[in-house]
């Protein structure tokens, strides 16, 4: 299909432009959206400017909803209300994109093809289909022309952000780079072609690992705007957590080994998906991921698997399956991240505060001059939140939301990795408190952490380390006594120096700098003044003297207003600020 914009005039196109940007304006005036956003107030206005404003930013929202290393989880939990009122393409729109994107009819590739979308976004639609080979599957094809109104609705919203420079500033959140996530973010899920090699890696790395089960994606079949998945059928484990808490409620303990069993397994395949492949599901939420009861004339049924503990000999599986779904949103782990996650993770069992810190400092890039006192101080309240808690009552999206805000506040910036693994650990911790309350993930996420660290030791390495560390140790040890009888001299002949090391050290530099600016500009201002009356007074029949004397008068006087501008300016920003 053809993209409307090249179907029309130049002018039209450039008229239709300017009308959009002038209702995205209009639209985040009135809600006060950009102060909102950066000041983190009024949650339920943006939600209201961002549906009115359609579907880009709608899917914006819904990306911010599961970015609480971002928003505030009250602003995340206002994002969730957001709704798609799409109205769905035509079945011959979706036959059309199908057939450009692969270049075959339609029925070349597919025995059956539902016209009616089960489901349909912002992005685009879903129909259940059937492969020629019988396989049932699941078709996502992007609306027409959806990539050309998203970039063009983003690149707008960034010519909107210089009405910033009216808002009081605000440290909460940097609005500029919560738009270049959203903004990668976008256009990563409009290449449908990303989500297909994440899917196949995923899949390779998790499908049948337990009751694991990962729907296989058909590449040959997808484009950039088609993505074409195997068909599983199960309900949501929220549907299944909802009949489960209802149970409870009744005292039917029907499904306490079941949940239990879930539980275990999440955990243990998502601690494996970060601690051995390094590549995780990123949106982990309840609604992607399935639950199947199977029958017993299902396939699979009576599958087995080894053992737990490596004992011999195998175990049937339960009757039910785990799926995972949606692999638009992954998070990818370098070793040397890897190793510094568990590092966090066994450094958190120290409860030892400078400990955790150097371990978190060590993951992440310093964009200036790190206090690393202060932000212990400032770090040692949530970890006493977590020590003293059970990990049932820690709000995990308010805590990584925090966390983010005291690394920014020291000139810290995490790793995106680390806040997006932050984030979906908070989130299957939430399915997993549900599911089993007894069950920590800390407490699991520890022996990974060791193992991990244990089989990534270079033993051979630390052992040269400490041999050279020894031998160099006992080759300075005969110095000791004489150097310290050269510092008892000194020390005795009143030459010993004190370096004395305050925190804020270069901010009360430039506040002294600052001040004796002052001093000096007052001193020549003075001096000026004086001058320009003595020019006067000694020369009153002199006219080019005189003159000189007048115009030393204004120039001290343009200074004074100048200098009166600027520290009213200082002292309302510092009130606006306050």
């Amino acid at each position: 299909m053809t993209n409307n914009n090249e179907e029309r005039p130049q002018w039209q196109v450039n008229q239709n432009r300017h009308t959009r940007f002038r209702t995205i304006v209009s639209v985040l005036r009135r809600y006060n959206v950009l102060s909102n956003l950066a000041r983190q107030k009024n949650p339920d206005q943006v939600r209201a400017a961002f549906e009115e404003l359609g579907p880009t930013f709608i899917k914006i929202g819904q990306i911010l909803s599961s970015r609480t290393d971002i928003v505030k989880p009250e602003f995340a939990n206002e994002f969730k209300k957001l709704q798609n009122n799409v109205r769905a393409d035509d079945f011959s729109v979706v036959k059309q994109t199908i057939e450009q994107q692969t270049g075959k009819p339609i029925n070349e590739m597919f025995a059956q093809f539902d016209e009616r979308p089960f489901a349909s976004a912002s992005m685009g639609q879903t129909h259940h289909a059937t492969l020629l080979n019988g396989q049932k599957v699941v078709v996502k094809v992007q609306h027409p022309g959806i990539d050309a109104e998203v970039a063009l609705d983003i690149s707008l919203f960034e010519r909107a952000l210089p009405l910033l420079r009216y808002i009081p500033e605000s440290s909460v959140v940097d609005l500029r780079e919560m738009v270049g996530e959203i903004k990668r973010s976008l256009f990563n899920e409009l290449d449908t072609s990303i989500e297909v090699k994440n899917g196949l890696r995923f899949y390779r790395l998790n499908n049948a690992d337990d009751i694991i089960r990962v729907p296989r994606v058909y590449a040959k079949y997808s484009t950039q705007k088609v993505l074409v998945n195997q068909y599983m059928p199960g309900t949501t484990i929220q549907h299944f957590m909802a009949q489960m808490l209802a149970a409870d409620e009744d005292g039917n303990h029907q499904y306490d080994d079941e949940r239990r069993y879930l539980a275990h397994v999440l955990v243990q395949n998502f601690l494996k998906q970060v601690f051995e492949d390094g590549f995780f599901h990123a949106d982990p939420h309840p609604g992607n991921i399935l639950l199947r009861e199977l029958q017993p004339d299902d396939i699979g049924y009576h599958d087995t698997v080894p053992k737990h503990g490596g004992k011999i000999g195998k175990r049937q599986l339960p009757p039910y399956r785990l799926v995972y779904l949606d692999f638009g949103m992954m998070g990818e782990i370098s070793p040397a991240l890897m190793a510094g996650i568990a590092n966090v993770v066994v450094a958190v069992t120290t409860e030892d505060t400078h400990q955790v810190g150097k371990a978190i400092l060590a993951i992440s890039n310093r964009t200036g001059v790190v206090d690393e006192e202060a932000f212990f101080s400032e770090l040692a309240p949530f970890l006493s939140q977590y020590y003293n808690s059970g990990l049932g009552d820690i709000d995990f999206q308010g805590l990584l939301f925090e966390m983010v805000k005291v690394c920014r506040s020291n000139n810290i910036q995490m790793n995106p990795a680390v806040t997006m693994l932050g984030k979906a650990f908070g989130t299957i911790e939430g399915i997993v408190e549900t599911l089993d309350p007894t069950l920590s993930m800390m407490d699991v996420a520890r022996p990974f952490a060791r193992k991990y660290i244990r089989e990534n030791f270079n033993w051979r390495n630390e052992l040269e380390d400490g041999m050279l560390a020894s031998l160099q140790s006992l080759r300075d040890a005969p110095k000791i006594p004489s150097r310290l009888l050269s510092a008892l001299d000194t020390f005795e002949n009143g030459q010993t120096r004190v370096n004395l090391v305050f925190a804020h050290r270069k901010m009360f530099i430039d506040r002294i700098d600052s001040m004796v600016n002052k001093i000096v500009l007052s001193v020549i201002l003075a001096a000026l003044i004086v001058g320009s009356s003595l020019l006067v007074q000694s020369h009153p029949d002199n006219s080019w003297i005189t003159n000189i004397g007048i115009f030393g008068y204004v120039s001290a006087v343009v200074v004074i207003i100048g200098l009166l501008i600027g520290t009213l300016h200082s002292w309302y920003t510092h009130w606006r600020r306050k």
